[in-house]
């Protein structure tokens, strides 16, 4: 494209400079006074202890370094001689492109010739189409015979590759084979996504207040829709504004160049361009850095205030916005479920359409190379081939999920005259969740194996085979997760900037005024803008909110309701290092919706949820439903121990349980009665429904000292197999080997010693009544890992980086609740010795104080 040292003369660099200067002085104390907004934000989450959190199932591998090579080869590069010469191309984990002289030079650690960082940029095959984008960048393209790209005739290969690069010269490379070309695209196309938005979406106080900054710079002139050149960091993206609005004074002073006869206008007009580009970038980058400095300094002089007056300043800002809030929330309600509402559902399908394809595309894509790796490895002393064949997995070429996701940009068409929205950041950051996803369960996959692997007596096949199920259900899971916060997203940046631009005529110059409310000496931490956009947002996300879960709940796309997955017992046989206890290895994928019960009062600190299914021991004798069950022979600890090894399922306990219940009674009775003195081969069952209150429930008194919580709801009683208790006589009870001593049951200290010694006997736990229906009573457990629900139900909710330690009982209302629930017990089992029954005793492993 030539020099550019000579292409900008002083007026134009003094003109370049002054206009940087100007329109950094308007944005500049919008930054300071959104750097100490966001400041203030992290403070009040600190003080608060909030934290961001994100359920996923799949492990994540730790970040590479930057300096990690992610791509190394010899490739055709057309110099700035205008020539092909082979050089050594290396991309980074930094995400950035170096051109080595030779490979030579690359070891012996020489600078790169060239250093390109590839922000905005767009990857072409065709010269054909490269020259379009040309055509349209350059305003002199009537009559114009240029050599501006490569010759074709003169490439060394027929695979080029054109990278197209905003206000910068462009690159061009060229391959003698397809599978290299594709190879090359790929991870040049991965970096290009990762610089244009890595620096936006890190939460830091820098980003925060450059991203707010920039909303309200533009705002101010009257700019609301989204820009697609908002990319890169903050110095670059504001380099990019500034630089649209400077495109009209050089195409203006260039005019001359571009009306002559010269058969290198385009040339001229990149070169200069660029030369521009570059000096506005460095003048900026000197003010930006200062600006900076100064902001931190002045947030290090406003942190003492801001924590002593933490207080006051929240009652200033609730203030505040409800008097703004009286003044917005009428007519932006009004104009949302006029204008905005309609649409949504519309939207949802075109946004969420050729996403959901690229996710699926992934799926199967996975899913074929997982079933490839378990026909193609079924001897473990193949494990070094297998660790190899798995790294190739990594180094998937995702481009055809990349296509599916790309059809965004045809699907929304239809929706740009209502909604002004650029969808090619969008694609960009699906894209980047789509790769991570994948990164991550082929991680998950890679754990699973691994372990398989250190133990010799594993059957390889079929720790693969589970292995896969395992994570594609998670990937399941994590997909529905991904997929549902993008499309919020998405649809809030597709509908909010209508609204700011419908509302800003009625309350833009109404706003200032509402400056009065706010205390001189907060006047740098509370801001009328923020809360003007928060009551509009708050507006809007409540009626997306509503589209997203009519969708997950009608099980649009695959999208899936958050209560699906929310308690799980899995395998920790199979569970990867540092996974969450609550990673659904095997989860239930019956149709039905299935959602979770809360642990029983017995096990935890809970209430047991009214329909739910309570768990008690019942007199075979005494119970309709036993010949109507299979029947169940005893269970040797060698075979318990097999049979709970081999299970592949995990077993779920839901809370919403079926309303119609049948029974040939119209209010059958919970009854407790005394375990028979063999062992019941066969699991009775009996189902009581919900009533009004503990007074109306059927009990031996009849008064308050009912069975606490149990007699008000739906219950399924489910009395334990093979399990040997004492007996109505009196005789005390065998052990299985007969070499333990007898324990009578009425001292609760040995009862609870025997408990522990055979934790490896199956004990009745809770199921939904429709579990108990399908006959998945059968699901065993040990009381170990019953008394370990109601941590595990907890865990679910966190994040996949769990500590061990459970948090200790701070609040009063827990410890109130669970002396209650102990007052309870005791008056279940007084209640129970009054009537002349015999009670078996279940304590946790703890005892609770």
């Amino acid at each position: 494209m030539g020099t550019s040292s000579s292409l900008l003369d002083e007026n134009k660099s003094n003109y370049i400079k002054g206009q940087v200067d100007e329109k950094f002085k308007k944005f500049a104390p919008i930054y300071r006074k959104q750097y100490s907004l966001a400041y203030l934000s992290q403070i009040q989450d600190e003080l608060e202890q909030r934290k961001e959190e994100r359920t996923q199932f799949l492990k994540q591998r730790a970040l590479p370094e930057s300096g990690k090579v992610l791509y190394e080869e010899i490739v055709r590069y057309f110099d700035d001689g205008r020539k092909w010469k082979d050089r050594y191309i290396v991309m980074r984990a930094s995400h950035v492109l170096e051109c080595h002289e030779s490979y030579k030079a690359f070891v012996k650690g020489a600078p790169p010739t060239l250093r390109l960082i590839p922000t905005g940029g767009t990857i072409l095959t065709t010269e054909k189409k490269y020259m379009e984008m040309i055509d349209q960048a350059c305003p002199c393209t009537n009559n114009v015979q240029e050599d501006f790209a490569p010759p074709v005739a003169d490439m060394p290969g027929e695979y080029p590759v054109y990278l197209r690069l905003p206000y910068r010269r462009d690159s061009y490379f060229c391959f003698r084979d397809e599978n290299s070309q594709a190879e090359f695209i790929s991870v040049l196309s991965d970096c290009i996504r990762h610089q244009n938005k890595d620096f936006l979406k890190k939460k830091t106080c820098e980003v925060k207040a450059f991203l707010k900054a920039f909303q309200l710079y533009r705002e101010e002139n009257d700019q609301y829709e989204s820009w697609d050149m908002l990319i890169g960091s903050d110095m670059r993206g504001l380099a990019n504004l500034f630089m649209e609005d400077l495109m009209p004074y050089l195409e203006k002073e260039l005019q001359p160049c571009m009306k002559s006869k010269r058969a290198d206008k385009r040339r001229v007009w990149f070169a200069t361009v660029e030369a521009a580009y570059f000096l506005l970038q460095e003048h900026l980058r000197q003010r930006l850095t200062t600006l900076k400095e100064e902001c931190k300094d002045m947030v290090k002089e406003q942190e003492a205030r801001m924590r002593s007056d933490m207080d006051q300043i929240t009652s200033s800002r609730t203030f505040l916005e409800s008097k703004l809030r009286a003044m917005v929330a009428e007519p932006a309600t009004k104009y949302c479920t006029e204008q905005v509402q309609p649409y949504l559902p519309a939207v949802l399908e075109e946004v969420m359409g050729p996403i959901s394809l690229g996710f699926t595309e992934a799926r199967d894509l996975s899913e074929a190379m997982m079933e490839q790796l378990c026909q193609d490895f079924e001897d473990a002393d193949q494990s070094e081939e297998l660790r190899q064949a798995m790294f190739k997995m990594s180094k998937a070429n995702l481009q055809s999920c990349y296509d599916k996701v790309s059809g965004l940009a045809d699907h929304i068409q239809e929706l740009q005259q209502t909604f002004n929205y650029c969808i090619k950041g969008l694609a960009n950051s699906t894209e980047i969740d789509l790769k991570q996803l994948m990164e991550n369960l082929e991680y998950t996959f890679e754990l699973l194996v691994r372990k398989a692997l250190e133990d010799p007596s594993t059957n390889l096949t079929m720790a693969m085979q589970k292995a896969s199920n395992r994570v594609l259900k998670q990937f399941d899971y994590d997909s529905s997760t991904v997929r549902k916060r993008i499309l919020q997203e998405a649809l809030i940046n597709i509908t909010l900037p209508s609204i700011k631009k419908h509302l800003a005529p009625s309350f833009k110059e109404e706003l200032p005024k509402f400056e009065q409310y706010i205390f001189a000496d907060y006047s740098n931490f509370i801001s009328v803008e923020n809360l003007y956009d928060d009551i509009i947002h708050q507006i809007l996300e409540k009626d997306i909110s509503m589209v997203v879960k009519e969708a997950a709940n009608l099980k649009k796309f695959n999208l899936l309701t958050e209560s699906r997955y929310n308690f799980s017992v899995s395998s920790l046989s199979s569970t990867p290092p540092g996974s969450a206890p609550s990673s659904p290895e095997h989860l239930n994928t019956s149709p039905s919706l299935r959602t979770p019960l809360p642990p029983s009062p017995l096990l935890g600190n809970g209430i047991t949820a009214n329909k739910s299914a309570t768990v008690h021991s019942l007199n075979s004798k005494s119970s309709t439903l036993s010949q109507a069950l299979p029947v169940m022979g005893k269970i040797s600890d060698e075979q318990n121990k097999t049979l709970l090894e081999e299970s592949s399922d995990d077993v779920f306990a839901t809370a919403e349980t079926s309303t119609s219940i049948t029974s040939a009674e119209p209010k059958p009775e919970l009854i407790t009665t005394t375990i028979a003195t063999d062992v019941i081969p066969t699991p009775v069952i009996m189902v009581t429904e919900a009533t009004e209150s503990a007074g109306t429930s059927s009990s031996p008194k009849g008064d308050d000292a009912t069975f606490s919580d149990f007699a008000n709801k739906s219950t399924i009683a489910i009395s334990p197999i093979c399990m040997k208790t004492s007996g109505s006589s009196g005789d005390p009870a065998e052990t299985e080997d007969n070499s333990k001593p007898a324990v009578s049951s009425d001292d609760p200290a040995q009862i609870k010693a025997q408990i522990r010694d055979e934790s490896t006997y199956p004990i009745a736990v809770c199921l939904s009544i429709e579990d108990a229906e399908a006959g998945d009573i059968y699901k065993e457990f040990t009381d170990k890992q019953i008394m370990d629900l109601p941590e595990k139900a907890s865990e679910t909710q966190s994040s996949p980086h769990l500590e061990e330690e459970t948090s200790p009982l701070g609040c009063v209302k827990e410890i109130r609740d669970l002396v209650m629930e102990v007052i309870e017990v005791e008056e279940v089992l007084q209640t129970c010795k009054d009537n002349g029954e015999k009670v078996q005793m279940f304590e946790e492993p703890e005892a609770i104080v």
